[in-house]
């Protein structure tokens, strides 16, 4: 399977993971599901794979991922964690978050305004890259995204609407 494919793949995976509040990978083992489980209140968003929307550039965690939306937020050579704020803030509609990382570890991504979180595995030598789309029912003027990365892990996001 090629790269993009498997990106593909896991990203279409962990979003169906996401509907039923598990947390998931983008390795070739499929999804993991969480020790942890707390039932949603009310769901506000739904995450969905892209079909139609450009797929992000995974070669690079030195700049951000290029997606097709209106950029809201992004960082590059991200290490260990860092909270951005969407620009404008979080609007009604569809947000995409593309996420790259390389090094031995984990990149966590969480949208706390709106009750996302994702895992993705790192691995040393390459760039992973995973990319989700939600459907955000709400305004949040002040929602940020959270990045972090475990020790050795190097990443780059963007996030867009």
């Amino acid at each position: 399977m090629t790269k993009i494919t498997r990106a593909a793949t896991a990203a279409a995976i962990c979003a169906a993971v996401l509907l039923t509040g598990t947390a998931c990978t983008s390795d070739d083992d499929g999804p993991k599901t969480s020790a942890k489980k707390s039932p949603p209140a009310t769901p506000t968003a739904r995450a969905k794979p892209s079909a139609d929307a450009a797929e992000p550039n995974g070669d690079s965690v030195s700049e951000a991922p290029k997606i097709d939306r209106k950029t809201i937020a992004s960082f590059a050579n991200g290490e260990f964690g860092r909270s951005v704020p969407f620009k404008g803030g979080l609007h009604k509609g569809v947000l995409g978050i593309a996420v790259n990382c390389t090094g031995e570890g984990t990149v966590k991504v969480d949208v706390p305004a709106e009750g996302l979180s994702f895992t993705e595995e790192c691995e040393n030598g390459k760039v992973a890259t995973i990319y989700n789309e939600m459907e955000t029912s709400t305004v949040h003027p002040d929602a940020s995204i959270h990045v972090i990365g475990t020790p050795g892990v190097r990443w780059s996001f963007s996030a867009g609407q």
